[in-house]
């Protein structure tokens, strides 16, 4: 093999060092001089460069580590080739591999087991996308601070099964063609040995086809290994290591270490049965049984040491067993009784915060309104750990800045929190001292009794944070969970988003300070789920399937939240495990962005923000809420509504200005809808479980085109607006994607896709010729809400590249300049009919104020003129036009538009929410609110 000197360069990628050689070729260490990092390449030897099967195993290699994202798997950067090299660009690890630390002996059972999860899960991730890695041994995983890395997939191969596509592992028909190799058919050969002998199945010695159980006994092997410190099998020669590895049993482990769990035994034992039909059959078997061994530590199934008791020793034990139990039997009656009367009733009760909610008129409510505030934000509230206070978020009118306000629940008066103006999503601190709250991009703390805010650290994407005993914040956002000291400092991920995955979010610690709860939030509704973690630990534990944030409170109850719905349910926060059936707490709770509007206490003590159906408010359930489609004026009077009230999530008006579409739900997803002149309404789709959104009108506006979910993957659809037509698939794959603007010439559709990486890119789709999509704006940032100018000479999108989202506007389809239009936030960008004025919303309550999720009234609406001459664009300043409500809130379809402007730009068309009791829509302005209720002794019901 012809070595690479040190300053060698392979495209934009130095030599730095020679890390090491492996059957498929030579590993540097090289820098990548365009990004400032440091890579690992593996280059293909020169003499195998015209060699056909090992240049397609290389080829495979790339396209097999491509396939999988997983955070103990090693990550490719890129492939390349120069001057008939051939190479590829990989993660580059600190560390030592499994082999070089088992020549120091044996793990400790916590290490190894710690060590064996990591893989396992890494292996039940190719697995599950098609992929035998057949080459497990302790020189292909890597020990970093990170945890352990896979690696070397170069004698991977693809497990062909229906319905999975070798080349993406996804659900659909199998590309390529062949059953065994993304670019091909199988390039080994019947009874062809490969991978290394000392962890080979009996089945590769016989040449039989390799399966994920032939990963499974490497992977026993190695467990094997860690705990024994010796190799599994041994033979003086590979003959007689071969007959060893067919014939013999490897000794016991706790032979090596006589603390080793019986659980732990079995579980290697039946990685090493010699047929695989014995052993576990596929790695998430082997996983789950490994978490298990994990949690119960040595109690799992140790087997019981024989005792010797003579006639005497057992008479005294068994007198000593019946004086227990008539003291048991005693006592329990005792118990019961006296439980039962000190235990109090159920009380729940009502805490008057807004003027708008008409405090006076509820039964019971002796307040003040004179201390109650104008507007109340209810997707923003806290109960402190020991149940006493409430932090809410809160303006005295309109015009102010949103701030924190705290308020005893004895006292009818709130008290504002100086310095925090624009915050949002507080939190306690374990002791019920301090509050924790998001303000411009930064993650901030407050004591409860006020004082100046302090900064902790950066957070530009946070979604809920939590406060542990230890001075440890955990805090939620679209990339993982974050860790980051009180004191401040630099925040540390402790969680990775997998595939499909778009965050982990709204985090709350366990009674122990270091267990944590969490939500995997993810692009398909079915597996959106609660999971338990430990904050020095990469593990996570599914806990259980639902849509919303969890809580734990004594004494021993998980509460979360369910189709307008709070509910509890016996939860051991010791052994991470629900038990027994849920059970409905308080009914018409609604959400917001998928967060229940709940909080509870450690001790028990529960406030929601109740929402009668008949009453409504801000942040009210996003799938049940009433809010009307209404014009107003540029001035923010209301001057026309449009269709019935429902519940909207993205619309378009059509060209002639006469007609909507419209997403809306009557239940957790949603079809397409038109609603015609006179208020009559048209049903476009008729499977509300397919997610159709996004409705885009044609230039014509005969056609409208949505996405929808069929069949697993997202694609984009069009059917003739009068409903005289049958849907058409323009375009599918796997990412969830959604249209965004139809080119004036009718032959190209702009639509985003979701990236795992960035968040998201804009594509753009000919709809003549090949038909063949190309990205259009894709960057390391993420991209959205593309609209073309009027004219088609411009596009217009939202961007986060500096670290909150503006608008920009850039040549369509393609050219030089970029301008970016808006200073303070933006998004939802907007033209007038005539392209010479460009509008947007603020994102936020006030200018330069982060983000609000959820339903918010108020929020500014702007517009900058714009004067373009050939390829010159200049945008004026923008300039306030008027307040809209906005609904800024995740949706399974993806991005939405939430208003639009008529072609002269003198009407927006927006949603206002509607108070179904007066049933009347008024000038543009706050959303009424209602109170907080507040649940004390709420378990004792339960009981009952």
């Amino acid at each position: 093999m012809t070595t690479l000197s040190t300053g060698t360069r392979l495209g934009p990628y130095e030599i730095l060092a020679s890390i090491g050689a492996g059957g498929m070729g030579q590993v540097y260490k090289a820098s990548d001089t365009r990004l400032d990092r440091t890579v690992a390449i593996k280059v293909l030897p020169p003499h195998w460069a015209e060699n056909s099967e090992m240049k397609l195993r290389f080829e495979r290699e790339a396209q097999t580590i491509a396939s999988l994202n997983h955070p103990n798997i090693c990550v490719l950067h890129d492939i390349g080739k120069q001057d008939a090299v051939d190479f590829l660009v990989m993660e580059y690890l600190e560390g030592e591999t499994l082999a070089a630390r088992l020549e120091r002996g044996a793990f400790d059972l916590d290490e190894a087991l710690k060590i064996a999860i990591a893989i396992a899960d890494a292996l039940d991730k190719a697995h599950r996308r098609g992929i035998v890695h057949r080459d497990l041994k302790p020189s292909n995983v890597i020990l970093t601070a990170s945890g352990p890395k896979l690696l070397d997939f170069g004698l991977a191969k693809w497990k062909s099964s229906p319905g999975i596509s070798p080349t993406t592992g996804a659900e659909g028909p199998t590309a390529g063609g062949g059953p065994h190799s993304p670019t091909g058919g199988s390039i080994t050969s019947p009874g062809m040995i490969l991978g290394t002998l000392q962890y080979m199945a009996p089945e590769q010695l016989e040449g039989v086809e390799a399966d994920a159980r032939t990963d499974i006994f490497a992977f026993g092997s190695m467990l094997h290994e860690m705990v024994t410190g010796k190799k599994t099998f041994e033979g003086k020669s590979r003959v007689l290591l071969m007959s060893a590895i067919a014939t013999s049993e490897p000794e016991p482990l706790s032979k090596a270490q006589p603390a080793t769990p019986a659980a732990l035994e079995h579980i290697v034992k039946t990685c090493l049965a010699k047929d695989p039909d014995d052993r576990w059959q596929t790695a998430r078997d082997l996983l789950a049984e490994l978490q298990w061994a994990a949690e119960v530590g040595a109690d799992a199934g140790l087997a019981a040491q024989p005792v010797a008791f003579g006639k005497r020793e057992i008479l005294a034990r068994a007198c000593l067993v019946i004086a227990v139990l008539l003291v048991v039997a005693m006592a329990a009656p005792a118990f019961m009784y006296l439980r039962a009367a000190q235990e109090p009733d159920e009380l729940r009760l009502r805490m008057p915060i807004s003027t708008s909610a008409q405090p006076a008129s509820l039964p019971g409510n002796t307040a003040n309104a004179a201390n109650l505030l104008n507007v109340f934000n209810p997707g923003n509230f806290s109960i402190s750990p020991d149940g006493r206070t409430i932090v809410f978020l809160a303006r005295s009118n309109a015009q102010d800045a949103w701030s924190l306000f705290v308020r005893p629940i004895g006292s009818v008066a709130p008290q504002k929190l100086a310095g925090t103006e624009d915050a949002a999503q507080p939190f306690w601190s374990a002791d019920s001292r301090s509050i924790g709250f998001i303000a411009g991009a930064k993650l901030k703390k407050v004591e409860a009794s006020g004082g100046p805010p302090q900064e902790i650290c950066d957070a530009a994407d946070f979604s809920g944070g939590a406060w542990n005993s230890e001075g440890t914040i955990l805090f939620g956002s679209a990339k993982g969970l974050f860790r980051v000291s009180a004191e401040g400092g630099k925040a540390e991920a402790i969680t990775t988003v997998k595939d499909g995955e778009s965050g982990h979010f709204w985090p709350q610690f366990l009674p122990d300070g270091h267990h944590y709860l969490y939500t995997a939030w993810h692009s398909q509704s079915s597996n959106r789920a609660v999971f338990a973690g430990a904050i020095d630990s990469k593990d996570a534990r599914r806990i259980m399937s639902v849509e919303s944030n969890a809580a734990y409170t004594e004494p021993g109850y998980l509460v979360f939240h369910r189709q307008n719905t709070v509910y509890a349910q016996a939860f051991s926060a010791k052994k991470l495990a629900l038990a027994e059936e849920p059970v409905r707490v308080a009914d018409e709770v609604p959400a917001a962005n998928g967060r229940g509007n709940f909080s509870v206490s450690q001790n028990g003590v529960l406030a929601y923000f109740y929402s009668s159906g008949n009453s409504g408010a801000v942040g009210a359930n996003l799938d049940v809420s009433e809010w009307q489609l209404t014009w107003a004026t540029r001035t923010g009077q209301a001057i026309e509504t449009m269709g019935p009230y429902g519940a909207y999530r993205g619309f378009e008006v059509s060209p002639d200005g006469k007609r909507i579409a419209a997403h809306r739900h009557d239940t957790n997803s949603g079809d397409i809808w038109v609603i015609e002149p006179r208020g009559s309404v048209t049903r476009l789709t008729f499977d509300a479980s397919r997610h159709n959104s996004g409705p885009v009108w044609s230039p014509d506006g005969k056609r409208i085109v949505y996405s929808s979910l069929q069949k697993g993957k997202w694609g984009l659809y069009q059917t003739l607006s009068d409903a005289s037509g049958t849907e058409e698939l323009l375009f599918e794959s796997e990412p969830l994607k959604a249209p965004m603007s139809w080119s004036p010439d009718g032959k190209r559709l702009v639509f985003w896709v979701q990236d795992p990486t960035t968040g998201g890119d804009l594509w753009v789709l000919p709809l003549d010729g090949d038909k063949k999509p190309t990205p259009l704006i894709a960057t390391m940032f993420n991209e959205t809400h593309g609209q073309v100018s009027p004219d088609g000479k411009w596009i217009a999108y939202t961007a986060n590249s500096t670290g909150r989202n503006e608008i920009y506007v850039q040549p369509f389809p393609s050219g030089p300049g970029r301008w970016q239009i808006s200073n303070s936030g933006g998004d939802w960008p907007r033209w007038r009919g005539d392209s010479k004025e460009l509008f947007y919303h603020s994102i936020a309550p006030n200018l330069g104020a982060p983000a609000l999720v959820g339903a918010f009234p108020g929020g500014p609406l702007l517009s900058a003129a714009v004067t373009a001459n050939g390829a010159t664009f200049e945008p004026g300043s923008p300039k306030e036009v008027v307040r809209i409500n906005a609904l800024n809130i995740p949706h399974s379809g993806g991005d939405y538009q939430m208003y639009a402007v008529s072609a002269d730009g003198q009407r927006v068309l927006y949603l206002q929410f509607v108070n179904t009791a007066v049933a009347t829509v008024g000038a543009v302005g706050p959303d009424p609110q209602l109170n907080l209720t507040i649940a004390l002794h709420w378990t004792s019901g339960l009981k009952k």
